[in-house]
């Protein structure tokens, strides 16, 4: 059913994911309209949930909850109760049906009948139920695919590849010359098409000055390093720009089309450089101060081509501001200046005509809103107050609305709000998961891309023989889920997870079998379960006003309560063992530490001095052991406070949850070699460590390893599968 059909009042566009009634239009994430087409296409017809999951996430392992979000999110829409259904009724044990009138009228004009489910979307055959821990399952999430890994170097000679590049310029002309097949759409007629397919992620579109090429980053055939690519609309090969062992990203063009500006991150300093568009010899402009990171990586060019504008900071505990940097002296100009505790502003971008930079303004690394100000600086204007995730931003080509992509109502997708601020509406293409938006100088071509992944909860057997250590997946999904936690007893695991839409805290079995919701903020990111030792309450930060708290609550339910405030963020926090204490990271004092505060509430207390991001309290209760931000290592400071002391080099920056504290010692991840592994090393000789279990591939950043009480499970977060392509979207308006 790819024609237009009506639900009772309701008009129902599938091919733009829209439904409308009485000039009220509201979308559906792409999955959704396939399941509302499925069941409108059997009026009246019992159809299972394995038919339902089977046929619109073929090729997807995923669970019950998201079909139940699904027909959640359709009832909300269509006003429908579950209660006293009047559209879908459910079937307990068995499925829904459509119990609503259904009519449709295709394009010929003539009416016809209930569409087979043929017609929905072809894919690939539907997964066992239970995929083993060896089966590669493509999956759906979005943004933070990519980042923290090192990716492969497959080099291209620059010269050879130009000279493709120019015998290609005919094939672009024809290209865009040639005729577009029509979308079929209400309103617009444009078509989506792969811009890259290759293995690994590419993302980060730029678009060139003329329109007939983007560039790129991609992180190889390997998937070991990011580097910059330019290919050619309507070719296959692209140009491979830099070669550079270190991360390189946010291309962005000259306005003359020679240069592509890019940053890269290196572990010798963070640093802006330009390379020649058709390849050749790379120069570096300015050494930065902050450590910027994959997705808050951004560069713009001004009009004259005279100045970058980019996202620094003056000091490493200051928050990122925007600057502008002259290429005739090199010589930096602040432009904005944000609140001196908040994580600050990135991700420039200048509007088309030159008058305004949109940018990404962030209290909190988690809570990022769209901000617009004029070119030459002065007070920025708010655009959003989501106080969500934004993952890239760019302009329309007249200069009056900023696209973004954002998780303001589930899932990644794309939206607009106009430039002088005003309703925020959701751009009808892009699939879910859809960010990094780009559109060319003529505003006919959109780019964006589109993440897949899967995500496990690994667990891995401490007693198996030291040959062959058995490891197996409790939880296997491709919404992420991260962060697990053994309970005090063991029997249970709490973690959280993305699979309501919005990431949440979840707990299921040891076995990780029933997996429930605990937290609903309905979008606020939450996470970094911890328990208390007798298994009572789970303590959490999440962002409900836009600023990381820490929370209590019950794991069988109830309304969480804030045990701290203010305008700070507090995050991670864990228990002392005697259940008295929650220490946690923060950055009140004006960079993080690890504070400590009782769990009854109170005053906080400041513990260390020099830096501190994640702690766990000694099960003897006389240590505080902690890693720092933005440093690798693992330090300690008697719970009283004192001299803090240096007692591992791992885990790596990037990984400061990857360690756990028992009885006996501690399991921490260990890069520093050729193979990622969890080690284990005693508190009597921490120099002295022994490999547990040696990784395929790095894990998840930030998550965290949790130990059962008995020394019999270790279990980790691991990111299975991850990619990110993208797509080109034509006749864009």
């Amino acid at each position: 059913m790819q024609s237009d059909f009506s639900i009772g009042d309701w008009h129902v566009q599938p091919q733009i994911n829209c439904v409308e009634k009485e000039g009220t239009s509201l979308h559906l994430e792409p999955k959704v309209m396939q399941v509302l087409v499925l069941l409108a296409s059997h009026p009246g017809e019992v159809i299972s949930k394995d038919r339902l999951l089977n046929t619109v996430w073929s090729g997807v392992f995923v669970g019950e909850d998201v079909l139940t979000r699904s027909i959640s999110e359709i009832r909300r829409v269509l006003d429908d109760d579950a209660r006293s259904p009047r559209v879908i009724q459910t079937i307990p044990k068995t499925g829904y049906r459509l119990i609503a009138s259904v009519s449709y009228r295709p394009a010929n004009g003539k009416p016809n009948g209930a569409v087979a489910e043929a017609e929905l979307p072809a894919e690939s055959p539907a997964p066992p139920t239970h995929p083993s821990p060896n089966n590669t399952v493509p999956a759906t999430r979005p943004h933070d695919t990519a980042h923290g890994r090192r990716w492969p170097t497959s080099v291209v000679p620059w010269i050879a590849v130009a000279a493709v590049l120019i015998a290609a310029a005919a094939l672009a002309a024809w290209w865009h010359a040639r005729p577009r097949h029509a979308a079929g759409l209400a309103n617009t007629a444009y078509t989506i098409v792969p811009f890259t397919s290759y293995p690994g992620s590419e993302g980060q579109a730029a678009f060139s000055p003329d329109g007939n090429q983007i560039a790129f980053v991609w992180n190889g055939t390997n998937q070991d390093n990011k580097d910059i690519y330019v290919k050619i609309l309507g070719t296959s090969t692209p140009l491979r720009l830099t070669t550079d062992p270190a991360e390189d990203v946010g291309p962005a063009w000259s306005p003359d089309g020679r240069f592509i500006a890019f940053i890269r991150l290196s572990s010798a300093g963070n640093a802006i450089y330009i390379v020649p568009a058709i390849g050749g010899p790379e120069r570096r402009l300015y050494m930065m101060t902050d450590p910027t990171s994959w997705e808050y990586a951004g560069l713009t060019w001004t009009n004259d081509g005279k100045h970058l504008i980019f996202p620094d900071r003056l000091s490493n505990n200051s928050p990122s501001s925007l600057f502008s940097l002259s290429l005739d002296t090199l010589t930096r100009t602040r432009l904005t200046s944000p609140p001196a505790s908040w994580d600050g502003d990135w991700t420039p971008v200048l509007s088309p005509d030159g008058t305004k930079i949109a940018f990404i303004r962030s209290p909190e690394g988690s809570v990022r809103d769209v901000y617009v100000m004029d070119a030459n600086g002065g007070t920025p204007r708010r655009l959003t107050f989501d106080r969500r995730l934004v993952v890239g931003i760019t302009w329309t080509a007249d200069s009056q609305y900023v696209v973004f992509s954002s998780n303001r109502e589930g899932e990644f997708a794309l939206w607009k709000v106009p430039a002088a601020g005003g309703p925020i509406e959701r751009v009808a293409v892009g699939d879910e998961n859809s960010y990094s938006p780009a559109i060319s100088r003529k505003g006919n071509l959109l780019a964006y891309s589109h993440g897949t992944g899967r995500w496990d909860i690994v667990r891995v057997d401490l007693r198996s023989s030291a040959r062959k250590v058995l490891t197996d997946q409790l939880l296997s999904s491709n919404e992420q889920d991260s962060a697990p936690q053994f309970s005090p007893d063991g029997k249970r695991i709490a973690f959280q997870s993305w699979r309501s839409g919005s990431q949440e805290i979840w707990i299921c079995q040891a076995d990780g079998s029933d997996p429930v919701q605990i937290t609903s903020f309905g979008g606020a990111l939450t996470g970094s379960p911890h328990w208390s030792p007798n298994g009572h309450q789970i303590a959490f930060d999440s962002r409900p006003d836009g600023r990381a708290h820490i929370f209590l609550a019950s794991p069988d339910g109830g309304l969480p309560y804030a045990l701290t405030s203010g305008n700070n963020n507090d995050i991670v926090p864990s228990w002392s063992p005697d259940g008295k204490t929650i220490y946690f990271g923060s950055n009140r004092s004006g960079s993080y530490q690890i504070w400590k505060i009782a769990a009854t509430g109170g005053v906080p207390q400041q513990l260390t001095r020099n830096g501190g991001m994640i702690a766990l309290a000694s099960p003897d209760g006389k240590w505080v052991y902690y890693t720092r931000a933005q440093v690798s290592g693992l330090w300690r400071v008697p719970v009283g406070g004192g001299a803090e002391v240096q007692v591992l080099k791992s885990p790596a920056d990037g990984f400061q949850g990857y360690w756990t504290l028992t009885k006996d010692g501690i399991y921490y991840l260990d890069s520093s070699g050729s193979q990622s592994s969890i080690d284990f090393a005693s508190y009597a000789r921490p120099d002295r460590s022994v490999r547990v279990h040696v990784l395929d591939h790095e894990p998840t950043l930030l998550s965290g390893l949790s130990v059962s009480p008995d020394g019999r499970w270790l279990i980790y977060a691991d990111m299975a599968e991850a990619g990110s392509n993208i797509s080109l979207v034509e006749n864009f308006r």
